[in-house]
Order: C-alpha cells, then structure tokens, then sequence
C-alpha cells in the first residue's frame, strides 16, 4: 500500500478489520514526529533504503511511505503470538 497525504502515519496502525486508525487514537499508537523525521531523512537520500519495523497492531501492515522508506507493522492477536516474518539480511 502507497500512503500519501494525511493521515499518512495511520495506515501503519490499523484497527481491527483492517480500518485505518482515526486522528484522535493516532497519537497513542505512533510518534507522528519520529515518521516525519524519518521521512524527511529518506527523500534527502533517494539512493538508500530504510525498513522501520514496528511493534504490532491489530491488522498487519506493509506501507511505501516512499520509494525507499518502508514501514511494516506486525498483526496481533491477545493470548497468540506468532513469528510475523524471517529477516533476511545480505
């Protein structure tokens, strides 16, 4: 999923069903400042790629914040972890 404008930081947290976390509950789930600096940093730098690996949500989430500033956000279930994915690294 490509975010832009908006609410960009919300689809790295969504809510059960898939719904995209509102503006009022955005704060308590992620640092708006933190993905603007992050984001800012990245379009300096069109020749690096970052990965953010966040915590979980309730849906997973897999966000292009641009070109090479991914955000991949875990799924969860209370009482049932599970392995979200095996990083690889060259």
């Amino acid at each position: 999923m490509a975010a832009e404008g908006g609410l960009l930081w919300s689809y790295t947290t969504q809510e059960r069903e898939g719904r995209v976390t509102t503006a009022d509950w955005l704060p308590h789930v992620c640092c708006e400042a933190v993905g603007d600096a992050l984001r800012e940093a990245m379009a300096r730098r069109p020749e690096k790629r970052m990965t953010v690996l966040c915590g979980h949500t309730h849906q997973p989430a897999d966000v292009a914040v641009l070109p090479n500033l991914h955000v991949r956000t875990g799924g969860a279930e209370f009482g049932r972890p599970v392995l979200q994915r095996v990083l690889e690294v060259d």
